[in-house]
């Protein structure tokens, strides 16, 4: 559909608590209606996950959309607090009319024994690049995270394999992209293995258990890419402590980038 801004009849001071692509995507919206917004921010530069989501190969018209969306936050007059965490005293201190909660999603953290041994490491601190990673790789999930995590590190000449507890990995990958995948990593000469859902991990990788028999997987460097959950937590904090209270994107439930930016130009929309 086509989708008009209409300028809005009565300006509301909006906070907008972070700077991903829903955040931006209200921020720009209801600054273009009139209101009076600020953008909080908990790190120092806007984007999000967008910054992490366009260092796997393939992904550079991500940056496109970061570059665009920060782009009209600015040139809209949207105040930007970087470095600044939304909290209950900034509830009090700054006294917004409504707040929108776009705190986007965290890792999910699976239930395996081990996971505090040195060797076990997140995906995002695998594609920033903060942490050592060894020559023989085993990436826990299979999901779009996990291939996307594989095939970065099999470029940077690691040996990976990935473990999915599924009968499939790519099972969240849309139905077009999927194939091209799962070809794409094969090729790579990524080993795949479904059906194997990781119980414990040791010094020297990982031990899984495929139909009630028990493999073992040698690894130096254990990946964790079992996708992502929604980062509800300030939006409970502030429940019946503002005027009005929106959640978008991630937070509510984790979901595609588009389908972010939707629900951020939705709700900015209506306030």
């Amino acid at each position: 559909g086509i989708y008009t801004i209409e300028a809005t009849n009565e300006p509301k001071k909006v906070a907008v608590v972070g700077g991903g692509p829903a955040g931006m995507e209200a921020a720009r919206v209801a600054a273009l209606r009139g209101h009076r917004v600020t953008l909080y921010e908990k790190d120092r530069k806007l984007g999000g996950l967008l910054n992490i989501a366009t260092i796997p190969p393939h992904k550079e018209e991500l940056l496109n959309l970061k570059n665009y969306l920060s782009r009209q936050v600015e040139k809209n007059g949207v105040r930007v607090k970087l470095g600044e965490e939304f909290t209950l005293k900034t509830l009090e201190r700054d006294k917004p009319d409504v707040v929108i909660v776009a705190t986007g999603s965290v890792p999910l953290i699976p239930d395996i024994e081990g996971l505090e041994n040195n060797n076990v490491v997140g995906f995002m601190d695998v594609l920033t690049g903060v942490k050592e990673i060894g020559d023989r790789v085993l990436v826990v999930g299979g999901g779009f995270v996990g291939c996307e995590t594989a095939e970065f590190l099999r470029m940077k000449g690691k040996q990976v394999t990935i473990l999915e507890m599924l009968p499939r990995v790519g099972h969240d990958i849309g139905v077009t992209n999927k194939f091209a995948t799962i070809i794409r990593l094969r090729t790579a000469g990524i080993e795949m293995k479904g059906n194997t859902k990781v119980i414990r991990i040791t010094e020297k990788g990982a031990e899984s258990s495929r139909d009630g028999t028990t493999e073992f997987f040698a690894g130096d460097t254990v990946v964790l890419a079992t996708g992502m959950m929604a980062n509800d937590k300030l939006a409970q904090q502030l429940e019946g402590k503002v005027g009005a209270l929106y959640c978008i994107g991630d937070c509510v439930k984790p979901h595609r980038i588009e389908d972010a930016i939707e629900s951020g130009f939705r709700i900015a929309s209506q306030i």
